[in-house]
């Protein structure tokens, strides 16, 4: 069984470069390329000065799923993150609750893709940062073989939102 990667990246300031990749099948749609599994292989956030963050650590772990009937699913959290001092997750200490907000960050909704431009429209239902809760946003995205490259414009952490 082959794994399909996704590579995340959060583009900040005004410039996205354009993303090109080749097509799975001449008879796949872009759409359908699109749907599945797909396990995080990069998360990186590019400022307009070029500088990258990693919010998530150098290896992070997550999964994106895109189904048939539009919905999705995205999530990233740091793979470093030290475990509760107890076993209670609703009774972590403020910097336990901190790092778990800061090193993990999920989202879902409905999605639709427009093939000409290569973009996937997202609807955003929930996500563990509330300031996106019910927002429509686009990300452009590319597949080649087995790797997903989505590029999203509209950063979660500050800058140019």
């Amino acid at each position: 069984m082959s794994h399909r990667r996704i590579m995340m990246v959060v583009v900040t300031g005004f410039g996205i470069a354009a993303l090109t990749g080749n097509a799975l099948s001449q008879q796949e749609t872009l759409r359908e390329q699109l749907l599945g599994a797909w396990l995080l292989a990069s998360f990186n956030s590019v400022h307009a000065d070029g500088s990258k963050l990693t919010a998530f650590g150098d290896n992070p772990n997550g999964i994106a799923f895109f189904d048939r009937t539009g919905h999705y699913i995205i999530t990233v959290m740091r793979s470093d993150q030290a475990k509760y001092a107890g076993n209670d997750r609703t009774q972590g200490t403020a910097d336990e609750n901190k790092a778990t907000a800061q090193g993990t960050f999920t989202y879902f909704g409905t999605y639709t893709v427009s093939e000409p431009d290569r973009t996937l429209n997202i609807h955003i239902v929930g996500s563990s940062f509330p300031n996106w809760n019910g927002a429509d946003q686009k990300r452009t995205f590319a597949v080649s073989a087995d790797e997903l490259k989505l590029t999203n414009p509209v950063a979660s952490t500050g800058g140019d939102n």
